[in-house]
């Protein structure tokens, strides 16, 4: 099996990790300093599935599509940050070296709206997303460690498509160290994610706290509710549905089972800000107020903190 990672962030080179434990040929497209650490000293993964490293040359590294070895891979996973996603998709589309008529790509990403870009210039059929809600952290260049693992990744179609058709790969990722499956209701998968991550992301980067000080009071917990009832009641009126039948069902279970295991936890969108690099808001929150604006639904919570944090953003914070 021959597999590209597009984006070496700590996601992208936490699931090359596992496929290179497993001899699939990886070839890793990255930016100039990651691809020099990883042509210099290899890949180390580190944390919660044990050590394992790839040492250099058994993989092959480049800045962009042009200059990878040619051949077409069997599948791209995509794991660039959301808002880049235009930009990868043309970048892939432009490189009939290494991207086939069978290659499938696999968004590995946060947020909704991926698939839909990526369906833009390639078939339907051969775009599909993963659910990782497992923590990587990128530690140097070439080093990621694994935080936190809540689940297997899921891998599916929102095009339905078989899942059994990226079987192979998942269970290349699985046999690596880190739990892979395929998945018949990514779509559900998705939007548990993103109920999640717009209930605390936003709010955890305004007020510059952790996820469990947002739970621990009453006043942000106001706030976290009316977030994800808004958040679900966009989902419902597009059209799509999640493992909850209900916000209250989910808000239960978020307090009781998700909330205390990442309270320790800052939101991504907090560090973006911290580090003065984009955040990825517009395909978290900024996806749920698209929605709701186009479905007729009124989300005043979700427009009031994504105005909040596109000024942070904006400021420099």
């Amino acid at each position: 099996m021959d597999v590209i990672v597009f984006g070496a962030g700590a996601v992208g080179l936490g699931l090359a990790s596992a496929l290179l434990a497993t001899g699939v040929r990886v070839r890793i497209v990255a930016r100039a300093a990651t691809g020099e650490a990883l042509r210099s000293l290899g890949l180390l993964r580190t944390g919660l599935f044990g050590r394992c490293e790839a040492p250099p040359g058994s993989f092959g590294v480049a800045e962009s599509t042009a200059s990878l070895a040619p051949g077409a891979a069997d599948f791209v996973l995509v794991a660039t940050k959301a808002y880049d996603t235009d930009a990868a998709a043309a970048a892939l589309a432009a490189a009939p070296n290494v991207v086939g008529e069978h290659t499938r790509f696999v968004l590995c990403q946060n947020g909704w709206g991926n698939a839909e870009r990526f369906a833009a210039r390639f078939p339907a059929a051969r775009v599909w997303n993963a659910r990782v809600i497992t923590g990587f952290h990128r530690r140097a260049p070439h080093h990621v460690e694994i935080t936190v693992h809540a689940e297997p990744v899921h891998v599916g179609s929102l095009f339905g498509e078989a899942p059994a058709r990226v079987a192979r790969l998942c269970e290349a990722i699985t046999k690596g160290g880190i739990p892979c499956q395929p998945s018949p209701s990514i779509a559900e998968d998705l939007w548990a994610k993103l109920l999640y991550n717009a209930t605390l992301n936003p709010l955890g980067a305004i007020l510059g706290a952790r996820y469990g000080a947002l739970g621990a009071s009453p006043y942000a917990r106001s706030v976290m509710e009316a977030l994800a009832r808004e958040s679900f009641a966009a989902m419902r009126a597009a059209g799509y549905r999640t493992h909850w039948p209900s916000a209250d069902d989910w808000l239960a279970d978020f307090h009781e089972r998700l909330l205390p295991p990442t309270a320790a936890h800052e939101s991504s969108t907090l560090q973006d800000l911290r580090a003065g690099r984009r955040t990825e808001i517009d395909a978290i929150t900024g996806a749920v107020v698209d929605l709701a604006l186009r479905h007729g639904i009124d989300a005043p919570v979700s427009r009031s903190v994504l105005a909040l944090v596109r000024f942070l953003e904006a400021r420099g914070a």
